[in-house]
Parts: structure tokens; C-alpha cells; sequence
């Protein structure tokens, strides 16, 4: 997946030139801890913070002189893993550059929102916790679902050395539990 795919387009932005009474202003009436600031061909030239505007020597200071360099941008097309490693680090958002020009944000929000759909969270459908010895035993898991013709929603990493397979279309729990204990060892079908 893609930063783009969730990301938000919908950016308030200062411009280069307005001045920090202004900027306040656009940061008090939409809520905002930070607001980017951006030239007139949309190119990010940094951001400030309301606390940075609060402090300001003058009201009539242009809001570029008070902006900070973001220290890091992501690109619409970086994978969304990069976006996982940097918001758990220590970032609230991401600034989404594509050819210098801000293209939007990846907010902790935005992420969570791609995590909870790419792990099927919220369908309807049977969790499959497999201990897997390796991908041979996910393999062999997977071939017995797809004789069964069972949708394959998300398959993801559980505890160290088990993977949870989430499905729909599982009609008798108890006979794919047996099936898969004897092809694996170990499985436990559960509802989610």
C-alpha cells in the first residue's frame, strides 16, 4: 500500500507572506497545533507551531521568517511501512512532498485507519491462529483454505512464530480446525 491511498488531500496552509497575526488566526479557527507554510507554487517551505506563532517578536513578522524545515517528508508513492516507522518514532504527521510541492498530510489517524483495513479489521469473518514452523506450514494452511474455497481477507503476523489468517466463509469451524491440526499440529479457529 501507499502513502497516497491515505493520505489527506485537504491541507490548510499558510502563505509565504502572510504575516504571524494571520497565520494565528488560520491556526486558532482550524485547530491546529502546526500549520505548513507554502510559497505560491505550493512548494513546502516549512511549518510553525502555534506555540513559535504565541512567541513571536512581532504580529506583522512575515510567517516565513518564524517556519522550521521539516526534518522529514514522505512521497505519495513511499510504501506505508515507512510512514509506520517514522509516526511511531515521534511524529504526529507527515508532510506528503511529491516534486517539492505539498501534496498533503499522513496524520497517526490516517494511518491507523490503513492499518485496521489492510489487517481486515471490522469484517465479518473467522481468525485462524496458526504456530507455524515456517512458510511451508503457512503454505500448506493456505492450500487447505483455498480447497475449501474460502476468501482469504488478511493475513498478518501474530506472537513470535504464529500467523493469524482471517477468512470468510468458514461454514463448520470444527472440521477446519481438525483439518488444519492434522496438516500443521495446531490451529484455533476463533471469531473476530
Amino acid at each position: 500500500m501507499r502513502i497516497s491511498e491515505w493520505m489527506q488531500t485537504d491541507v490548510v496552509t499558510a502563505r509565504s507572506g502572510s504575516t504571524v497575526r494571520e497565520t494565528a488566526a488560520l491556526a486558532e479557527e482550524h485547530g491546529l497545533a502546526l500549520v505548513f507554510v507554502v510559497d505560491d507554487a505550493q512548494r513546502l517551505v516549512g511549518f510553525v507551531t502555534r506555540k513559535a506563532l504565541s512567541a513571536a517578536p512581532a504580529e506583522d513578522l512575515p510567517v516565513e521568517k518564524l517556519a522550521s524545515a521539516p526534518t522529514v517528508t514522505v512521497a505519495p508513492e513511499d510504501p506505508l511501512e515507512k510512514a509506520v516507522v517514522l509516526l511511531q518514532e515521534r511524529y504526529v504527521l507527515l508532510p506528503v512532498v511529491e516534486d517539492g510541492r505539498l501534496a498533503g498530510v499522513l496524520t497517526r489517524g490516517g494511518l491507523l485507519r490503513a492499518l485496521a483495513h489492510m489487517c481486515g479489521f471490522g469484517e465479518i469473518g473467522t481468525r485462524i491462529r496458526i504456530r507455524a514452523g515456517g512458510t511451508g506450514d503457512v503454505f500448506r494452511a493456505l492450500e487447505i483454505l483455498g480447497r475449501r474455497r474460502l476468501d482469504l481477507v488478511a493475513a498478518i503476523q501474530g506472537e513470535p512464530g504464529e500467523v493469524i489468517l482471517h477468512v470468510r466463509g468458514v461454514e463448520d469451524k470444527d472440521a477446519l480446525s481438525r483439518e488444519l491440526r492434522e496438516a500443521l499440529g495446531w490451529a484455533l479457529p476463533h471469531e473476530g
